[in-house]
């Protein structure tokens, strides 16, 4: 059985398309089939690609995520996750709504990474330079928390 790792933001077409293709780029080889890195969002909004300036930014970084496409976040989706990683503090009490066994494995990203209460902005409407700030910081708390989530990786395949 994979590990799973979701990330919830509200509409799935920027942060969290942008977070899964940034942790699936930092993800070493060797754990390429044990884990599992996917993405939803709150609003219900599926069927949508990722915005042009999330796709572009993450380009600029050699993520590609031109494939992806905007999922509706279904309790099916919390049962099946591992651990769950929300951009703001309304993501993780959406989460906790709906299912309130989840709050064990559902964080904010910022507290999982290093125990700091920081929602991530919305870029959606912006400008270039407001995706590229939200890329930074995701990436800089993914950095942070990659070493937590190889040890649950490590974890689970024991």
């Amino acid at each position: 059985m994979r590990f799973s790792i979701l990330f919830v933001c509200t509409g799935n077409s920027c942060r969290s398309a942008m977070a899964e293709g940034i942790l699936k780029s930092m993800i070493p080889r060797k754990y390429e089939d044990a884990v599992l890195v996917v993405s939803a969002g709150t609003a219900n909004l599926p069927g949508m690609p990722a915005t042009p300036l999330a796709r572009e930014v993450c380009a600029d970084h050699d993520i590609y995520i031109d494939g992806h496409v905007s999922s509706g976040l279904s309790e099916w989706e919390l049962d099946l996750a591992d651990l769950i990683l929300c951009m703001t503090e309304q993501h993780v009490d959406h989460i906790l709504a709906m299912d309130p066994e989840a709050k064990e494995r559902t964080f904010l990203l910022s507290d999982f990474a290093d125990g700091v209460k920081d929602d991530i902005p919305d870029p959606i409407g912006g400008i270039k330079i407001e995706y590229e700030a939200v890329f930074d910081k995701m990436e800089d708390y993914l950095e942070e928390a990659l070493p937590k989530i190889l040890d649950m990786l490590e974890g689970a395949s024991k």
